[in-house]
């Protein structure tokens, strides 16, 4: 087995493995530690099936449904279907440029993912691939008046957030209106429980407001931190081949997939959530 950096602050490629068959503990523990130092890891030419995604997956820690169970497999309910033919109640596509925000998974769940899997299917010939962004080292980056901004401020996670509503799949705004939960409160600075480094760390579309404000000033807010924070130096663009499998460590990462493709192409993942632990 091959781990080999692809940028200095993000990102490395594995070769020589195959997560189709049974990993030895070390092995593990190296592939672990490699996705915790570079955020986003890159398992190539992979062949795998939904069941055999969940034996290698489930190699990394507890397994956890997607909370949105519409796009699950019945046959593995672990393994959720990233599709861009999937249509929402009213006809229209469910996942649209729209809702392609900058995003860590789950938020509004008190334990969410550590890690996110992704397994490339079927794909456009070009455009479609995942950004991601080391928010370890965007924190790192950041000014000290910005560090002094951040540093105590907490979000307040919904399914959606109120003020993001027009971008949402219509499903899950109406799934938002039929739960009655509180939301669920997290730093916006959390702590990685593995490297004990601090990171940025929400999803905007279910940052309902972050305490204090009102949730279209959480928005602007969240918008400036963005601009401050996405530059090339910590972010890595994954161009998608069939048989990648992708690993990204949420507790120090923000995602979002590009929908810059021809949509009469599929462009079809699998996904799978390993569960972390509550953030601090």
């Amino acid at each position: 087995m091959e781990i080999l950096r692809l940028k200095n602050a993000i990102g490395a490629e594995v070769r020589n493995v195959d997560l189709s068959a049974q990993l030895s503990r070390d092995d593990v523990v190296r592939l672990n530690d490699a996705l915790v130092d570079n955020v986003a890891l890159v398992v190539r030419d992979q062949k795998l099936t939904a069941t055999q995604m969940r034996l290698a997956m489930a190699q990394f820690g507890e397994l956890m449904e997607d909370q949105v169970r519409r796009y699950a497999l019945p046959e593995e309910p672990f393994v959720s279907v990233l599709s861009n033919r999937h249509l929402d109640t009213q006809g229209n596509a469910a996942q649209s440029a729209a809702n392609a925000t900058w995003h860590t998974d789950h938020t509004n769940l008190e334990q969410p993912p550590k890690f996110t899997c992704l397994y490339a299917l079927e794909l456009p010939e070009r455009g479609g691939g995942t950004y991601v962004c080391n928010t370890r080292a965007a924190y790192a980056s950041l000014s000290a008046d910005w560090k002094q901004r951040v540093a105590t401020l907490k979000t307040a996670n919904v399914l959606i957030s109120s003020a993001r509503d027009d971008v949402a799949n219509p499903d899950i705004v109406r799934d938002q209106a039929e739960r009655v939960a509180a939301p669920i409160i997290h730093p916006l600075v959390r702590t990685h429980p593995e490297s004990a480094t601090p990171a940025l760390w929400f999803h905007q579309t279910k940052v309902e407001h972050i305490v204090g404000m009102s949730p279209l000033d959480t928005q602007a807010f969240l918008n400036a931190l963005l601009e401050e924070i996405i530059t090339d130096e910590v972010t890595y663009y994954h161009q998608w081949r069939i048989g990648d499998l992708l690993m990204i460590d949420n507790r120090s990462a923000l995602h979002k997939a590009d929908h810059e493709f021809d949509h009469s192409k599929h462009r079809k993942l699998y996904r799978m959530l390993v569960r972390g632990d509550r953030p601090h």
